[in-house]
């Protein structure tokens, strides 16, 4: 029995041996290939650190499959994480197609002072539970 271990170990330590070595570990970041494969929603003509009042209406596209019952999530969060205003970005024409598809959300908010903010569209009802797609552009909410 023990010449049957120290034959298996041998036979182990040869198969090892002539196998190729693995390749070095990456130390780059990983690359996500999800917004070339799946883009995001766009906010037309919406900059970074855009200064906008209420009523602030935003318009653009998002893929088909980000809508459910011809909506989706849209909100303006505080720098404290506090939801400041919530509107549903609703389709301008059929959703129920993988194509980009028109949006329109109207947010009403009430602010004394120039306050930082975040647009946050996020795609409703993600595939089999996965955590949902969402798209984040800083703004600042002024008085009006």
């Amino acid at each position: 029995m023990h010449r049957t271990a120290l034959m298996t170990a041998i036979c182990v330590l040869a198969l090892a041996a002539c196998s190729p070595a693995s390749p070095p570990a990456s130390t780059e970041a990983p690359v996500t290939t999800e917004s070339a494969a799946a883009p995001g929603a766009v906010a037309d003509g919406l900059e970074a650190g855009a200064r906008v009042a209420s009523p602030f209406v935003v318009e653009g596209t998002a893929p088909g499959d980000w809508y459910f019952e011809a909506q989706f999530a849209a909100k303006l969060v505080g720098a404290d994480g506090a939801v400041i205003a919530e509107a549903p970005a609703r389709a301008q024409s059929d959703w129920m197609t993988e194509a980009p598809v028109r949006y329109r959300a109207e947010f009403t908010f009430n602010v004394t002072q120039d306050t930082p903010a975040n647009l946050v569209l996020q795609e409703d009802m993600p595939a089999d539970n996965a955590a949902p797609r969402e798209v984040t552009i800083p703004v600042v909410l002024v008085p009006r």
